[in-house]
């Protein structure tokens, strides 16, 4: 006598896989962060007027009328705060060579890009008129 199974065989019937765990699911691959990845490189949030502004920069100052140190450019020209008390160039004005400011005189600051001299400008520019 044959065995069920190849009874089984003869007739067509055909043996299923094993089912699936119902609870198990494929394991995803997550990408890995890398140096040339990075969240959140640019502060944009001005504390004086606590709006989004392209032009926010980080001022060490001593101006006793306010405690922000992220501030815009037309909330430090409204303040009176000089730019020498600016510590960083990181805003799209700055990186872009466009950042000028309207008291005071405007001091050049390296940026945070270092592109090899790509978008430098011919001779001495100063920002001032």
């Amino acid at each position: 006598m044959a065995s069920l199974k190849d009874a089984f065989l003869k007739a067509g019937i055909k043996p299923t896989e094993a089912p699936k765990k119902e609870n198990e699911r494929e394991q995803i691959k997550k990408k890995k962060m890398t140096d040339e990845i990075s969240h959140q490189s640019q502060r944009n949030f001005c504390e004086e007027c606590n709006q989004v502004r392209p032009d926010v920069e980080q001022y060490k100052h001593r101006n006793p009328t306010t405690e922000a140190e992220w501030i815009c450019v037309r909330c430090a020209d409204q303040l009176q705060i000089l730019d020498k008390f600016r510590l960083t160039a990181q805003s799209d004005t700055s990186i872009k060579k466009m950042f000028r400011r309207e008291y005071g005189e405007t001091m050049k600051i390296a940026g945070p890009q270092n592109n090899g001299g790509a978008n430098k400008p011919k001779g001495d520019f100063n920002g001032n008129r």
